[in-house]
């Protein structure tokens, strides 16, 4: 029988290792795809877990293209379903699930490199509920690169790794921050467009709006009207002052209504001069981003919409200056600025400085800047018709502020 050829060991030694070879070059070449794939999905679902929890209604106006737009798009599909309110729920689920499991990694990490003994610390407890994680969303982690713990820890480019997820998980903070304080500024002007043609006591001189829609129904000289003024200031004030977001906001219309009020010693106007007009200037984001509600159900601008109310009774809009636009890009925001309403007399200012609180106990600074208008600042500055309140209607002798419009040591 004629022996069977055997092949020479040298020559499969050289193909076993130009295959071997081979095998570790594309699996670099797809670890590299795989990396990046997996911090696409670790940014996704950053930027949907604080987008949603920064601005629930933000979110869902957001199609997350934000989040892809240094990356590869999503899916046309789950563009669209991310839209609906089940699936954004279980968007804003997925990520807290993601982002607990990475600053579990950071923690691990971060034990590891002081070289703490395993049996000591924390170490363990984190261990066992990374591995729970793991097994429970398994997909989900594996998804992001998030479930093994040594890509992070041992091998040589974990710091390197480690770094590129938490300028990622730091990126998509700060884009849902200026996502969250974009759609609350917008959704603010809305309101205060709104405000504004609704408000009934809007004078004819500084509005816009047709004669026809400009109501005669003057509320800031009733009685009736007044009280309501009043009202609806008492009722603000005792569901805000608790919340400190709103102290330099009611700190601010304190300091702006006493000035108007009682002006300083060094101004050459007094308090019944009619061309005495103070204007007062903030930002916008004074109502947007104070006494912000948590949670989805939340109406995040319900602070900003009852403080408007609050204001239109009794002040009106500047409008020359009431906004100057600014963009979040180049560190600006749009300001918006109030006057007191012509026909406001300083009797029903102070029966309205009685019912705010004393600056004394509000732990913030008054918002905003006060400014003196005068011709030549503002050519439509509205003189006051009603300083000494001549046409104001008759108060009852003994009434709720009877001391207020009667003690001068008030």
């Amino acid at each position: 029988m004629v022996a069977a050829h055997q092949p020479d060991s040298r020559l499969l030694s050289r193909h076993s290792d130009n295959n071997f070879r081979g095998l570790i070059m594309r699996s670099e070449v797809i670890s590299m795809e795989q990396e990046d794939e997996c911090i696409r999905n670790f940014a996704r679902h950053c930027h949907s877990f604080y987008l949603s929890s920064l601005s629930p209604a933000s979110s869902a106006q957001s199609s997350l293209h934000q989040t892809q737009s240094s990356s590869s798009s999503l899916d046309e599909e789950t563009a669209t379903a991310n839209n609906t309110c089940d699936d954004l729920a279980q968007m804003k689920s997925d990520g807290k699930i993601v982002l607990e499991a990475f600053d579990r990694i950071c923690a691990i990490g971060a034990i590891n490199s002081n070289h703490t003994p395993v049996q000591d610390g924390p170490l363990p407890n984190l261990q066992n509920e990374h591995d729970l994680c793991a097994k429970r969303h398994c997909d989900l982690l594996k998804a992001c690169g998030l479930l093994e713990i040594d890509h992070f820890t041992t091998l040589n480019n974990a710091a390197t790794l480690l770094q590129k997820y938490t300028e990622v998980r730091d990126t998509m903070l700060r884009q849902a921050h200026r996502s969250a304080m974009t759609h609350r500024q917008n959704s603010f002007f809305e309101l205060l467009s709104l405000a504004e043609q609704e408000c009934v006591t809007y004078p004819v001189e500084t509005c816009d709006l047709p004669t026809d829609t400009t109501s005669s129904n003057h509320t800031t000289t009733s009685v009736d009207g007044i009280k309501d003024i009043l009202s609806s200031i008492q009722k603000f004030v005792k569901k805000y002052q608790p919340k400190i977001g709103s102290h330099s906001f009611l700190a601010g219309l304190h300091k702006f209504i006493h000035l108007q009020s009682t002006p300083k010693s060094e101004n050459k106007h007094q308090n019944s001069d009619p061309s005495y007009v103070v204007q007062w200037t903030f930002r916008g984001s004074v109502l947007t981003e104070a006494c912000v509600p948590t949670g989805v159900e939340g109406d995040e601008l319900s602070y900003a919409r009852e403080a408007l109310k609050v204001l239109f009774s009794f002040l009106i809009v500047n409008k020359k200056d009431d906004i100057e636009g600014g963009s979040l890009e180049d560190a600006t925001e749009p300001l918006v600025s109030f006057e007191i309403h012509k026909l406001v007399s300083n009797a029903t200012l102070r029966r309205i400085l009685n019912v705010l609180p004393n600056p004394k106990d509000l732990d913030a600074r008054a918002t905003g800047s006060l400014t003196v208008l005068t011709s030549t600042d503002n050519e439509r500055v509205v003189l006051r018709e009603n300083v000494d309140g001549h046409l104001d209607e008759t108060w009852p002798l003994f009434h709720s502020n009877f001391l207020v419009d009667y003690c001068t040591v008030l």
